[in-house]
Formats: C-alpha cells, structure tokens, sequence
C-alpha cells in the first residue's frame, strides 16, 4: 500500500510540474485566473512485477507472468500484464527479490514488447554493459480502463 501511494504522488507531482512548464512555456502569468490549476488527484493505474534472475515472477500488481528470454544473450527478460501496457510508462531498476540486502550493480532497459499489446521487453546488463541475469523491480503507470 505505501508503495502504491508513494507511485501515485509521484504522478501527482509530475502532473503539477508539467502544467507549471506549460503555464511558463505559453508565457502564462501565475496571476491571471483563468488558468486552470494543476491536477491535485491522480488518476493512473500501476501496475509492477519483482523479477529474479533467472525470470521467476517473485510478486507483482496485475502481472501475468514473466520469463527469461530462451537461446540467446542472457539478461533478456519478457513481462506479460493482464491489461494492455503499450501507451503506459515503465520504469525498471535493479533490485533484490527479498525485502533486505544490496542490490547488484548493474544496468537495466525496458520497452514495449514487439507483437504483443500486454507485454514489455526488458533487458539487463552488469556495469561494463555485458549482458547479464540481475533480478530487478518494474513499475509500469497507465491510465485507468
């Protein structure tokens, strides 16, 4: 639960920036009242997923499975939703499985999976950008169904 509410004011406060730089952008003083204020209530759906190393979902919000990539380089990782996530908003980090420890150095890319609607590609690295298995943590935002 606090995770999910620490994503949504993260949203709120992208939103209230955005419309600031929108308002400063069309030369917009913060005196007129006819423009209209910043959101204050978020209105996304967040979905996430906790991946191991070797691809086995470890928990999740609205995720239907996740896999390593077979025959290949390693570090590739396929993550399959219950809804469709192709015009939502990912973010991946590097992350344990477990609630404590340090995380493993490395580096972590994420993008919509070609051919299917629900899934994203995500694909992780050690330091010196070789391809390497690191389990790590997705947060994917939507707008609501």
């Amino acid at each position: 639960m606090r995770t999910k509410l620490s994503i949504l004011a993260a949203i709120v406060a992208v939103g209230a920036l955005g419309a600031g730089i929108a308002q400063a952008a069309s030369g917009a003083s913060h005196h007129r009242s006819n423009v209209a204020a910043a959101p204050t209530r978020a209105s996304a759906q967040v979905l996430f997923a906790v991946v191991g190393k070797k691809g086995a979902l470890n928990r999740g919000l609205g995720v239907a499975s996740a896999n390593v990539q077979q025959g290949g380089t390693a570090g590739r990782y396929t993550v399959f939703f219950k809804r469709g996530v192709r015009k939502c908003a990912y973010e991946a980090t590097i992350g344990t499985t477990g609630f404590t420890g340090v995380p493993p150095v490395g580096e972590i890319s994420v993008v919509a999976f070609a051919g299917h609607k629900a899934a994203v590609f995500v694909r992780t690295v050690d330091s010196t950008g070789n391809p390497e298995y690191l389990p790590f943590h997705l947060v994917v935002a939507c707008r609501p169904l």
